[in-house]
């Protein structure tokens, strides 16, 4: 598989290049899944969140105007849409298939599972899988966004600044807020009493 670099997968993908778009799935796909798990904790509505959130920035890559990275942008439609799943719980109110053209409807298909099982990061591995995802899940969402595309995206201060329309220091603010919770919960369920994040810029 060949992978094109970020302009040029902007332009392939205005002009409705599906191939470029199946790259896009393969490259996003498992972080995308992780992630909406973490507010949904089902994994069948993952599954349709998912999918959603890929429909949407089919739909929306006009929109992009270069004026941040890429994935940044990508986090941040997958971020904005995991929230509004979980303010609504299942009352659906995404972009979905009607809202295609016929051709481009025709040739979407998303594959967007993996054979490989999904991962943590490797400083949580020595804890209970389940009860991290339980606390990340029951944090609140303004917390839960930072830790998110911090831990999860990889993003960086300024990267999450950007994508929440925040300065750093509210960023920071909250990943330290979010980790407090985060470790109390972990103390309290799993006694995890030595949990540390690896924390860089």
């Amino acid at each position: 598989m060949i992978y094109l670099d970020e302009e040029k997968i902007v332009e392939e993908l205005k002009k409705g290049n599906m191939n470029v778009f199946s790259q896009l799935v393969d490259i996003y796909k498992n972080r995308i899944f992780a992630v909406a798990y973490k507010f949904t904790n089902n994994y069948t509505d993952t599954q349709d969140l998912a999918q959603e959130i890929f429909l949407k920035i089919y739909n929306e890559i006009d929109k992009f105007r270069y004026d941040c990275k890429l994935s940044t942008w990508i986090y941040k439609i997958a971020t904005n849409m995991c929230i509004d799943w979980k303010k609504r719980h299942k009352k659906r109110n995404f972009v979905g298939y009607n809202s295609l053209n016929d051709s481009r409807k025709n040739n979407l298909i998303l594959n967007i599972k993996d054979k490989e099982p999904l991962t943590e990061e490797k400083v949580m591995c020595k804890y209970d899988q389940y009860k991290i995802h339980q606390a990340i899940f029951n944090l609140p969402n303004i917390y839960k966004t930072v830790i998110v595309m911090y831990h999860f995206y990889n993003m960086s201060y300024n990267e999450i600044a950007k994508a929440l329309e925040v300065s750093v220091k509210t960023v920071e603010t909250r990943l330290y807020r979010g980790r407090k919770k985060l470790k109390e919960e972990l103390v309290k369920n799993v006694g995890g009493g030595d949990f540390e994040w690896n924390v860089k810029k």
